[in-house]
């Protein structure tokens, strides 16, 4: 038994005490088998008649014979036993589906989805739970996966969708990009990069998480005032626009989601204004 066995048996055992009684019970059948094994007789090989066994010869040979078949059955069970054991660091339990796309869906534990595809784009909707996605190429169809209100799409890559509260949802992307954006804005989408993680939660609950990969922004030409509200629905740092005049201004970028003091400073250079910090937040004022 490997050290791996030795912690899922532990911890299966620590379960209850049923669990410890049947692990115990069935030790003691193995050494008492073990032992009517080791006293029987020594058994004669063959056919009994033909070599003339004795009575007390056949007797010892049966007598083996039924506890090795006991000694058969037990270990049998014990196979069973440690095949319903926790296997600790084999991870959440799985299921692959294929899709009619030739997609391929990795379900974890009590995830559920919903898939409907057509001519012009292939949706699933994740209902609970986590899935992992590895998506067949296919620019003409984009992939969408919705999770809640929150929706990741990409043509061909691979990444993971988990359920986050009634409307929110977080994106991991393995490989490739993915789009990434919150109820119906996806001109807001938030780029996302193989080892990215964005977690979206729309509502009034709170913003966002952009965790520790390198989500972007791309703007192109968007005025600062739009570019400052997609920052804040996904940064707990928010940003003040106080001139308005600074708001108007339009600007070009491509930007890291988790980082908007460094789309301030940009945004403050473009406009010939300057970044000041009051309270926690970016405040956006004129010189």
């Amino acid at each position: 038994m490997t050290g791996t066995d030795r912690a899922g048996l532990a911890a299966w055992l620590a379960e209850s005490r049923l669990n410890r009684g049947a692990y115990l019970r069935a030790q003691a059948a193995l050494l008492a088998l073990e032992t009517a094994v080791r006293s029987a007789p020594a058994a004669i090989s063959g056919n009994d008649a033909e070599y003339g066994a004795a009575p007390a010869q056949v007797r010892g040979r049966r007598a083996r014979h039924a506890a090795l078949a006991a000694a058969l059955a037990l270990v049998a069970t014990l196979g069973l036993l440690l095949f319903l054991l926790p296997h600790q660091g084999a991870g959440p339990a799985q299921r692959q589906l294929t899709l009619q796309d030739g997609s391929r869906v990795m379900l974890q534990d009590d995830a559920r989805i919903h898939v409907a595809l057509d001519g012009q784009a292939r949706r699933v909707t994740l209902l609970s739970g986590r899935a992992t996605f590895h998506v067949a190429k296919d620019r003409t169809r984009p992939f969408v996966v919705n999770a809640g209100q929150v929706s990741a799409q990409a043509t061909g890559t691979v990444y993971s969708v988990t359920r986050e509260g009634p409307a929110g949802g977080t994106v991991e992307v393995d490989e490739g990009s993915v789009l990434v954006w919150a109820g119906n804005e996806r001109d807001q989408a938030v780029l996302l990069r193989a080892g990215g993680r964005l977690t979206l939660e729309p509502g009034p609950g709170g913003p966002v998480s952009p965790g520790p990969g390198r989500a972007q922004i791309s703007l192109d030409n968007a005025s600062i005032s739009e570019a400052v509200a997609r920052f804040n629905r996904i940064n707990r740092t928010q940003i003040v626009i106080a001139d308005p005049a600074i708001g108007q201004v339009g600007i070009v970028g491509l930007f890291h989601a988790d980082d908007p003091e460094q789309f301030a400073q940009a945004a403050a250079a473009v406009a010939g204004g300057k970044v000041v910090k009051h309270d926690g937040m970016l405040v956006l004022q004129a010189r």
